[in-house]
């Protein structure tokens, strides 16, 4: 006589094996419609902020070279810089990153004053290295999106030179601001300029034995010392 309870048990085991098998396809089948869906949804957003960082580029590069094709006095083109650059770079999130090692250095007096500080050295010093780039055009190549959130871009773009040099590669490193973008950092030639200036700024601590003040003192003594855009021309 065949064992019922035998025979009970392994049907019902096959019946709960198949049950799980079944509902583990069911769920792996939602989650793949789930993700199909969600990579459907996001794909025409991330095209549009693709093109939205390209343009953004390309007019903040058309405005910066129509300030420096005007016939303004060198006084109202750094004005026009300094607007150009407060409403376009994330001047804050630049002046903490620069500070790298160093930011829980200063006090909180010290660092409203080097914010106050590295906004007006990178108006002075960048809109002075501009001018070498006064007669060129700069083309926006290609986007692509830096990380996987969303909110940061990078943008790749070349200036091109009416005197027959080699084109000169350019990277927009972008931050999603709303529905817009803020400039975080731009490599040029390879090199990351936030990056290079943070390395510079921690030498100077350094060499003063974590002195903050020094840095404070060199940011005001490379202010004072930088050119006019027409001595900047002249070298």
């Amino acid at each position: 006589m065949p064992n019922v309870s035998l025979t009970f048990n392994s049907a019902l085991k096959d019946l709960v094996l198949s049950s799980f098998a079944n509902a583990t396809r069911a769920i792996a089948l939602v989650a793949g419609l789930a993700f199909s869906a969600t990579f459907v949804a996001s794909t025409p957003a991330m095209a549009d902020d693709l093109e939205n960082a390209k343009a953004f580029v390309d007019n903040l590069a058309s405005n910066a070279i129509s300030i420096l094709a005007s016939d303004n006095t060198p006084e109202v083109r750094e004005s026009e810089f300094r607007t150009l650059f407060i409403d376009n770079l994330d001047m804050r999130r630049i002046g903490l990153f620069t500070l790298g090692q160093y930011a829980r250095t200063p006090t909180p007096e010290q660092k409203t004053e080097y914010l106050e500080l590295v906004k007006e050295f990178i108006v002075k010093i960048y809109s002075g290295r501009l001018t070498e780039f006064s007669n060129e055009t700069v083309k926006v190549l290609r986007a692509s999106p830096k990380g996987k959130k969303g909110t940061q871009f990078l943008v790749r773009s070349q200036i091109n030179f009416t005197t027959g040099r080699e084109p000169v590669s350019v990277v927009w490193w972008l931050l999603k601001d709303g529905d817009s973008f803020k400039v975080f950092d731009v490599q040029v030639v390879g090199i990351w300029m936030a990056q290079e200036q943070r390395a510079a700024f921690a030498s100077v601590i350094s060499k003063n034995n974590g002195d903050f003040n020094a840095l404070l003192s060199d940011l005001k003594r490379q202010i004072g010392e930088a050119p006019t855009d027409t001595q900047a021309a002249a070298n």
